[in-house]
């Protein structure tokens, strides 16, 4: 399942960037059917639906890379574009502003606005995405832990670093990840899923249960905790 989504994720990508928008979309659309949350992917899909004149999905597309990633200045940038183009001026000079004033104003102690830090901080994500896609975890997780490092807030980012370690073997350490995953975003499914698979790995059965029964709660179709649920009959 894991290599299943990385081939999604990083074939839509290249998709993406070789404006093949129709395949792009076909694999991101799978990824987000099984709980997989990037803030880049929702830009992308975002891009592709104004792209097309699809402007309430694309706005919504927007807005989820920016609830996973409220640093993200890319969607930002993009949500006042839209706005822009369907005539909503002042909506867009808005968001535009806010944008640029978080950039500007968040400074850590290197000296780098946010606007950067975000910048370097998907570039060791990424890097970490090709060590974990061809199975070396622990230089996977050091990229990882170098771009929560520049920014600690990104949910989809540290429920990656989990997925790593988990892969690695390092239940335990998995396990507190996610579960910084969840306390901040409750409804993260992708981390509540692989929480359950965790514990579930540790023989810890009724706290599977538990987290992949959360999920069904927030999504009744979801079909990954639905089958998850079976293999404990």
């Amino acid at each position: 399942m894991r290599q299943k989504q990385d081939n999604d994720y990083w074939l839509g990508k290249e998709a993406f960037i070789n404006k093949d928008y129709n395949k792009a979309k076909e694999h991101f659309t799978r990824l987000i059917e099984v709980g997989s949350e990037f803030a880049d992917v929702y830009n992308m899909l975002g891009i592709i639906y104004h792209e097309r004149g699809m402007f309430d999905k694309a706005i919504k597309s927007f807005e989820k890379a920016l609830t996973i990633n409220p640093n993200y200045t890319d969607a930002s940038m993009n949500l006042a574009v839209i706005y822009n183009d369907m005539g909503k001026l002042e909506r867009s000079k808005k968001i535009y502003k806010n944008a640029k004033d978080r950039a500007q104003t968040k400074i850590n102690h290197s000296g780098l606005d946010q606007y950067s830090l975000g910048k370097l901080s998907n570039m060791h994500a990424d890097l970490a995405d090709i060590y974990a896609g061809l199975g070396l975890f622990d230089d996977s997780i050091d990229e990882y832990n170098k771009s929560l490092q520049l920014n600690p807030d990104f949910a989809d980012i540290r429920s990656r670093l989990g997925n790593a370690l988990r892969d690695a073997g390092r239940i335990e350490e998995a396990i507190v990840e996610f579960h910084k995953v969840i306390k901040t975003r409750p409804d993260f499914t992708l981390s509540l899923l692989a929480l359950g698979m965790c514990y579930y790995k540790l023989g810890k059965l009724s706290d599977a249960k538990k987290y992949w029964e959360t999920v069904l709660s927030q999504e009744p179709d979801n079909k990954i905790a639905r089958f998850y649920l079976k293999m404990l009959k």
